[in-house]
């Protein structure tokens, strides 16, 4: 047995220990005893029917045996099995391991239930070079017996004798999102094993009659690979999977038995099994209750926002394997009020279309989402493989005819980056009864701008015909290499805005030039966009928020989300298991000098306040620092600083501990005329990356001389609005639970103004059900 040392738990009739950043389980069982919440049994058996030598129910304990359950979360996930319950892996850190004792000569089967989300990560590599995941393994490279899948759904058996490894594929992408009861059989006397999917054979391969079987001389592994595939920090093959009795006999079983076992009808459906436990990051202090995001693992920018009939559809880059960027899918949710979030099947994901290449292998990037004829949608998105001249990078679409847009259609790659150094990201509309589309892109000579494309058929997937340069970009780049997620829309009296996100040369995440989103105001006459002027401006005062996707509501108004990112390390996501979120939604507008983008929270968001946890008042005579108020970590506060100005700065305390010892303050200096984000007390952790103290200049012309205050406190997101007018996103991340006290800044003659109210989590729900394979 595990000895009960370190930071023990009582969990259910567990006894956990916290060692070495891992959780380990191990199952103390009596001889009198019972355990009402134990994971290891062997069920009760007909009569004459041999038991198996390894049964894990995951809920009805009654022998003597132990395993850990790997994970480095505070506890094991747990979930609805196919009955009672099952077991939850993270897909990156979480395994099941358990001794297990296979004779060379006898024979055994191996058989469970499982319910995978996804297919595995592995490294962005040719399919030669990829090491798949497993479903059950106790393999070495030469021995023992591996279930394996690989990032593209191939899934089978390898197994080991005196003869060789031998390996049997299904013919079929193992199904995702539903409950499937997986088996395999081996049999030295006549030398076949065999592969069964749902109780009907899939596969045979001969290994030989009479060759004994060559044991492994390691444990059964349950979702982790016997062979890591690594990036960085990150084991990156792990499964994202529910998984239920998992059962070995020394012998075996035949058709029959297996199909018996394949008949049980599953007690839950697989969506509420492949939810994330809300235990997961029941402690997490820095998670957004309220901002949208993935229920776990790792997403960058959303995009594809559409509205259709009377909701909304959003869809995002994800890896949902964990909290590391590789061979991207499109994640998918979708909403009613751009509040209250759904999330969906993802929808768009690597394939292959021979053994060896696929047009969109390494990635899924990012993109846009439009309504063509008949109401089918058209998902248009930056494809890339490893072919050096193949469509890589390409821009490809798929098409959905489902109402709800779970199901694609790919169609393959519609434009290549010819004549260009790089592209992605492409943006489409229709106008004059013929599609347009931008294209984010590196240009031929140097610096970012777009490339762009008219089709008079978005169903002709060849119809696609390159336009002349749309704008001097070579006087609109701010020294980049390449304009990412670009957005083009009419912003207002006549006018449109060219918005883009420049990366690489001289433009860097915490450089200066920094990575953020900028735009243009100017002129469309359907085949050059003429700005108003060539310097950009900035999307937000201060960096931190980026790539917003966009679309319209039902009244017309431009809503726009972006994505906050991390600003913290590598390790710290990694000990999370999550990484990045979404902002809060905003409403676009042309502000009134005709020049400048306004933006002003959604409205909607009004939804979330808890009507019983509010503060309201006013300070009067204001000097130097005051504390307002404590509203927890999610809370949304409204300050009014009044019509009487002051040349003295004003500002925000946010969340600051009782002590002081960790806090934030956002000053403005009317004498500059420049907002500062001070992050230098924000937390005491070490974790934070990049600068701590950051300035953003501020247009009183254009957006009024600062007054109203609006900001959105979530754990570590927080979005800030001025006047209704500027805004600006940033992450921190306080040690403390009770860093959470809000105050005020200035000198002040007449009152200053404050309301505030505890907002209330999203309530988040998921719909992970049954999806098609995503083949072309």
């Amino acid at each position: 047995m595990f000895p009960t040392i370190g930071n023990d738990r009582d969990v259910g009739g567990l006894a956990v220990v916290k060692k070495s950043s891992e959780w380990k389980c191990a199952l103390r069982i009596a001889r009198a005893s019972t355990l009402a919440a134990g994971l290891l049994a062997a069920n009760a058996a007909s009569a004459g029917e041999q038991r198996p030598i390894l049964d894990l129910t995951f809920d009805s304990p009654a022998t003597e045996s132990e395993f850990r359950i790997e994970t480095q979360f505070s506890q094991p996930d747990f979930t609805s099995g196919v009955r009672g319950r099952g077991w939850r892996s993270d897909g990156f850190s979480s395994a099941v391991i358990a001794p297990l004792t296979l004779a060379p000569n006898r024979g055994f089967t191996i058989e469970t239930w499982v319910a995978l989300e996804s297919n595995p990560s592995d490294a962005e590599v040719p399919v030669a070079s990829l090491k798949p995941a497993s479903f059950l393994n106790q393999a070495t490279a030469k021995a023992g017996f591996d279930l394996f899948i690989d990032m593209y759904g191939r899934w089978g058996l390898r197994i080991s004798t005196t003869r060789g490894n031998k390996r049997v594929v299904a013919s079929a992408p193992f199904p995702l999102g539903r409950w499937a009861h997986l088996a395999a059989t081996f049999d030295p006397a006549v030398g076949v094993a065999r592969l069964f999917l749902d109780g009907k054979s899939v596969g045979e391969v001969a290994t030989g009659v009479g060759k004994p079987f060559l044991v492994a001389p390691r444990d059964l592994r349950i979702a982790r690979s016997w062979q890591d595939a690594t990036m960085g920090i990150f084991s990156v093959n792990g499964l994202n999977a529910a998984f239920d009795d998992v059962r070995v006999f020394d012998r075996t079983l035949s058709r029959e038995d297996i199909l018996k076992q394949a008949e049980t009808v599953p007690a839950s459906d697989a969506a509420a099994s492949l939810a994330v436990p809300a235990s997961r990051f029941a402690g997490d202090i820095q998670r957004p209750l309220y901002h949208a995001m993935p229920s776990a693992n790792w997403t960058n920018e959303p995009h594809g926002l559409i509205r259709r009939n009377d909701g909304w559809h959003m869809f995002y880059q994800r890896t949902p394997n964990g909290p590391y960027k590789t061979e991207m899918h499109w994640g998918h949710m979708v909403s009613r009020d751009l509040v209250k979030w759904r999330y969906m099947p993802d929808a768009l994901w690597p394939t292959l279309q021979t053994d060896t290449f696929g047009f969109d292998m390494k990635g899924i990037w990012s993109g846009d989402v439009v309504t063509g004829p008949k109401g089918v949608a058209y998902a248009f998105y930056t494809s890339v493989n490893n072919s050096p001249d193949l469509f890589n990078p390409g821009i490809s679409v798929a098409l959905s005819a489902d109402p709800d847009l779970r199901t694609w259609q790919k169609r393959g790659p519609i434009i290549n980056a010819a004549g260009l150094r790089d592209f992605r990201d492409p943006y489409v509309w229709q106008q004059d009864g013929e599609w347009r589309m931008i294209v984010g892109a590196a240009l031929p000579e140097k610096g970012g701008g777009v490339a762009y494309y008219r089709c008079a058929d978005i169903d002709d997937i060849k119809g696609w015909k390159k336009q002349p340069r749309i704008a001097p970009f070579e006087k609109m780049d701010i020294g980049s290499d390449i304009w990412e997620m670009p957005v083009f829309q009419p912003i207002g009296q006549g006018k449109y805005i060219l918005l883009a996100n420049p990366i690489g040369g001289a433009v860097s995440k915490y450089g200066d030039p920094t990575t953020r989103a900028v735009y243009w105001i100017g002129a469309w006459d359907g085949k050059a966009f003429t700005p108003e002027q060539f310097a950009p401006k900035f999307l937000d005062l201060i960096p931190g928020h980026l790539s917003p996707t966009v679309d319209r509501d039902a009244a017309g108004n431009l809503v726009g989300i972006g994505i906050v990112d991390e600003r913290r390390s590598t390790e710290a996501q990694k000990q999370a298991g999550w990484a990045h979120t979404f902002s809060l939604p905003r409403e676009w507008r042309l502000l009134g000098d005709g020049k400048t983008l306004g933006q002003a929270p959604l409205s909607k968001l009004a939804a979330l306040r808890d009507s019983a946890r509010t503060l309201e008042g006013a300070v009067e005579g204001l000097v130097g620092d005051q504390m307002i108020g404590d509203l927890g970590a999610s809370a949304e506060y409204k300050v009014d600083f009044g019509d009487k100005t002051s040349s003295s700065p004003i500002g925000l305390i946010l969340a600051t501990s009782p002590d002081g010892a960790e806090s934030t303050q956002v000053i403005y200096d009317p004498a500059t005329r420049k907002l500062t984000l001070d992050k230098r007390k924000s937390s005491l952790s070490g974790t934070s990356e990049g600068p701590m103290l950051l300035t953003g200049a501020y247009d009183e012309v254009a957006f009024g001389r600062p007054r109203s205050f609006h900001v959105f406190v979530d754990h570590s997101v927080v979005d800030v609005f001025i006047n209704d007018a500027a805004a600006f996103s940033f992450r921190l991340y306080p040690s403390r639970a009770d860093s959470t006290k809000f105050g005020v800044i200035g000198s002040q003659n007449g009152p200053v103004r404050y309301q505030g109210w505890r907002l209330r989590a999203a309530k988040f729900s998921s719909d992970v059900g049954e999806r098609s394979t995503g083949s072309p």
